[in-house]
């Protein structure tokens, strides 16, 4: 199974799912954005496992993650794959925290 192409990435918060990013993960490289954040690092597969180690760069409003306010984070993914969703959780460089996230694979990639 090809994890290769563009996913919807949402994040488990207080009241519900919320969008985060649209991402593009193309032979291990993980690139993601939004009007408010860029995101880049890289990923590896094992089966239907991914895990993935990435940089959150914060341009815009910054926003609290994993509890503290800063314009970078260091973030370590941990995920599986299932047909078109991935399902994982995402800790900090600190590690204290965990955020469940969920990805819906919305095109392959060309």
């Amino acid at each position: 199974m090809s994890i290769n192409g563009i996913w919807k990435i949402e994040i488990l918060g207080l009241y519900d799912w919320e969008p985060f990013s649209t991402t593009f993960l193309h032979d291990g490289r993980y690139r993601s954005g939004s009007a408010d954040h860029y995101t880049v690092g890289s990923y590896e597969t094992d089966g239907n496992k991914i895990v993935a180690d990435v940089t959150v760069v914060m341009h815009g409003k910054v926003r609290t993650l994993f509890g503290k306010k800063a314009t970078r984070h260091e973030l370590h993914l941990e995920g599986e794959v299932s047909g078109d969703t991935l399902k994982g959780t995402a800790a900090g460089d600190e590690g204290v925290f965990l955020v469940t996230y969920r990805g819906t694979k919305l095109a392959d990639l060309p």
